[in-house]
């Protein structure tokens, strides 16, 4: 990824995103990106990137 992005509310620790995790997954350049209540949310290192 890029650059750092805004962080999201959701934290990894709430609820892992991947396979079977019940969101529409979207490919963002060279990663998936999780749509989770209306905004993309990007796995980055202990957290999530907002797009």
């Amino acid at each position: 990824m890029a650059e750092h992005e805004n962080q999201a509310e959701h934290t990894v620790e709430e609820h892992t995103h991947g396979e079977g995790c019940g969101h529409e997954t979207v490919k963002h350049d060279d990663h998936v990106d999780y749509l989770h209540d209306g905004h993309k949310h990007a796995e980055h290192d202990d957290h999530y990137d907002e797009h």
